[in-house]
């Protein structure tokens, strides 16, 4: 289904995918703001904050490339929710050196995994894709991940894992987590390191359940890394 969508989208006439310009995906103007709403490390305080899991009297440090707002948040609801696929290809670099700057130092011949959060049955049956992924594999393919690192989707809803039944893990962030929804695949080794990738957050509540699921099955959660951070209201009381 996505293959048809995309080869549709590239015979149909092209619109800029933000602005709705005709004759482009992407028009110039529109991608030379994207970029300057997006971050090369070192990464500003403001786009550098934590995840509080008090279950596991922990915090997840949570690093973005950019903030969820104005043409940014266009192209990324554009490449979530309109078959933009292309856009990958912008957010790939920024992503990626993220990545690679939140990644630690490889250890006992350990690469540091990738997790990428898991989309919704639903969801990839509406876009035909998992965005996180389609960046990840983007950045992959370009040579842009450091080479100790290796994807790995192991976080799964719980529901998707009933109906395939494949997929063996632990039931830990049931009994941490109360009613997760996301379970995790039992490590090859105790104690692999992983980063934990999404394209937006808001709350960090799926993270959080993310990290118990990982840290449940096993994991050492070093961190996560977002494209993007929608910042929460400006509280004006005194």
């Amino acid at each position: 289904m996505f293959a048809v969508r995309e080869t549709i989208n590239l015979l149909l006439p092209a619109s800029c995918a933000i602005c709705e310009r005709a004759d482009f995906r992407l028009c110039p103007e529109c991608r030379r703001k994207v970029h300057q709403q997006l971050f090369l490390p070192p990464l500003g305080e403001q786009l550098q904050f934590y995840v509080e899991l008090p279950t596991l009297q922990w915090q997840l440090p949570v690093s973005a490339t950019g903030i969820y707002r104005n043409e940014l948040a266009r192209a990324i609801l554009s490449f979530k929710n309109q078959q933009r696929y292309f856009l990958a290809q912008e957010f790939a670099p920024f992503l990626a050196a993220a990545i690679n700057t939140a990644c630690p130092p490889r250890l006992f011949d350990q690469p540091t995994l990738l997790v990428p959060m898991p989309s919704s049955v639903r969801a990839i049956g509406t876009r035909g894709y998992r965005p996180v992924q389609v960046m990840l594999h983007e950045a992959q393919r370009r040579g842009l991940l450091a080479a100790h690192t290796r994807t790995a989707p192991l976080l799964h809803y719980r529901f998707g894992r009933l109906l395939s039944g494949a997929q063996k893990s632990k039931s830990g962030s049931a009994r941490r987590g109360g009613d997760s929804p996301l379970i995790a695949e039992i490590p090859a080794e105790l104690r692999q390191p992983i980063l934990l990738i999404d394209d937006v957050t808001t709350t960090g509540a799926t993270l959080r359940k993310a990290a118990i699921a990982c840290f449940d099955a096993g994991y050492d959660v070093v961190g996560a890394v977002v494209l993007a951070y929608t910042k929460p209201p400006i509280d004006d009381e005194d």
